[in-house]
């Protein structure tokens, strides 16, 4: 599972397409889940073991994340959150991205 957009990484001039969640730690007591997406240029960059561009990270709540409990969050509710949330630096970079 992944999400395909493409973002110019920095003012780079490079892009990342292909964005696979690769971080999540959950903070039950302070109720709240971060998680993070890195980008690749391709899935075919990922699947050759290539190093993954710099990270959009997010912060969620449960509500943020339409669980009753962050016990029972899955990975494709991370997904979903990143489409619908913006990440932590306030941009919504995934809103209109592809299920891969």
């Amino acid at each position: 599972m992944a999400l395909l957009k493409t973002i110019e990484i920095r003012n780079t001039g490079l892009n990342a397409s292909y964005w696979r969640l690769t971080h999540v730690q959950i903070d039950h007591i302070a109720a709240v889940a971060e998680f993070r997406l890195h980008g690749y240029p391709d899935l075919a960059a990922r699947e050759a073991g290539k190093a993954p561009l710099p990270a959009i990270d997010y912060r969620a709540s449960a509500a943020d994340l339409q669980v009753a409990s962050l016990h029972q969050v899955t990975t494709p509710q991370f997904y979903a959150a990143a489409k619908l949330l913006p990440a932590t630096d306030g941009v919504a970079w995934l809103a209109d991205a592809t299920d891969a």
